[in-house]
């Protein structure tokens, strides 16, 4: 593992479940990760945003 990533959560902004965990570099200088994933619990795809 690399000494300059970090783990990060991605959230379902429906409802608030945390489905997915991702690693980034740690040197980011953008505000935090949005995606469109798949939540299992909405069954949908749906906005998820970085969570710590």
């Amino acid at each position: 593992m690399a000494k300059n990533r970090t783990i990060i959560h991605l959230e379902c902004k429906g409802c608030g479940m945390k489905n997915y965990s991702k690693r980034v570099s740690k040197k980011r200088v953008y505000g935090k990760l949005g995606l469109s994933k798949y939540c299992s619990k909405c069954r949908k795809h749906s906005d998820h945003k970085e969570t710590k």
